[in-house]
């Protein structure tokens, strides 16, 4: 089974791409893919990142009801939200989109300290931006 970081990696690397292709909407359910997995494995300044993102992109999105995705998670209305789109985008076919665009992120994670460091620089941020969000 992949680690956590090596799924998240997955999500992340696919909403980097739809992002350059101006596919916010489909960014945007990555993101909220992404921001669970983060939120379950003690990520949660990434977590909060993802939220902000989707957030600043659709202010009326689900996601804005809970302070953090941790809550978030806690919640029926949005776990099924998460399950619709894990069903539109399980791990296989995110793998598969992935190859496709011919991404191969398996000797990346080693760059860097840690999986929050290597989960910031796949957002285009850093973990200083993480600490101090704008």
């Amino acid at each position: 089974m992949s680690k956590p970081a090596d799924i998240l990696a997955v999500y992340l690397h696919l909403a980097s791409a739809s992002r350059r292709r101006k596919r916010l909407h489909v960014r945007d359910r990555l993101l909220v893919v992404a921001a669970s997995i983060a939120a379950m494995a003690h990520l949660p300044r990434i977590a909060a990142h993802c939220r902000r993102t989707i957030l600043e992109h659709n202010p009326q999105h689900l996601i804005r009801r809970w302070n953090t995705v941790e809550e978030a998670l806690q919640n029926s209305d949005f776990l099924h939200l998460l399950r619709s789109i894990q069903r539109r985008y399980p791990l296989e076919k995110a793998e598969n989109l992935l190859d496709t665009l011919e991404i191969d992120p398996s000797q990346e994670r080693f760059t860097y300290y840690s999986d929050e460091e290597y989960a910031a620089a796949l957002l285009g941020t850093t973990l200083d931006e993480l600490e101090n969000p704008t």
